[in-house]
């Protein structure tokens, strides 16, 4: 989930990423997602590239119904 941006008028969004990982940590679950992204090429052309970033769970992700999440690690 992506937070609101009320000043510029942005509602809260919702971006579906990959779950790489998932430890428990004192303060309590985080989630290392990848997020769809893209980057230029040298030559001007534009690439799928993918941002990998940890979020706090389950403030910033939620799990998406139908899908088995026991792949991704739970351990960092």
């Amino acid at each position: 989930m992506l937070p609101a941006g009320p000043a510029l008028g942005h509602p809260e969004q919702e971006i579906l990423a990959r779950l790489w990982r998932r430890p428990q940590t004192q303060t309590g679950w985080l989630s290392q997602v990848g997020l769809p992204s893209y980057q230029g090429s040298e030559n001007g052309t534009v690439q799928a590239a993918e941002y990998r970033v940890w979020v706090r769970a389950p403030e910033h992700v939620r799990p998406v119904d139908g899908v088995d999440y026991d792949q991704a690690p739970p351990t960092g």
